[in-house]
């Protein structure tokens, strides 16, 4: 009786490192609220990069699918590099992937859209972590 106990014990443990780990990945996964401002007609982006801190040295170049185009305007989603502000790596340069949002020219209002984005775990076996990011742009 002991026995079955700790391997029920056991399995429970088991259970909830499991659940624990799912809800993990299930947060990785979550979308993400952005609020941008521009003027009617103007460009406004949104950085995405990551790096290193004990090496300072670049993670690449995000993975991106547009989910939701916006309704009144046009994004533009390219490589780019960028360059930290924050130390140890201030002034370092990294490769990253830039999000731009232009309105049509005299819309004003809120316009929306949703970008998945993957940023690179693992260079060495392509292993990317995915998330989504919903962008809400007000437009003066």
């Amino acid at each position: 009786m002991r026995i079955m106990r700790e391997i029920a014990l056991e399995f429970c443990m088991r259970s909830l490192i499991a659940a624990a780990t799912l809800l993990s990945v299930a947060a990785v996964a979550h979308a993400e609220d952005v609020t941008m401002d521009t003027k009617s007609g103007q460009t406004v982006s949104y950085q995405l990069y990551t790096y290193s801190v004990s090496t300072c040295s670049s993670e690449g170049q995000f993975r991106t699918k547009v989910l939701e185009e916006p309704m009144h305007g046009k994004l533009d989603i390219r490589p780019d590099t960028f360059i930290a502000d924050a130390p140890p790596c201030s002034g370092r340069k990294f490769v990253g992937t830039r999000i731009s949002y232009t309105s049509v020219k005299g819309f004003r209002g809120t316009d929306h859209f949703s970008v998945n984005s993957g940023y690179p775990v693992d260079s060495s076996e392509m292993r990317y972590s995915y998330s989504t990011d919903d962008f809400t742009v007000n437009v003066r």
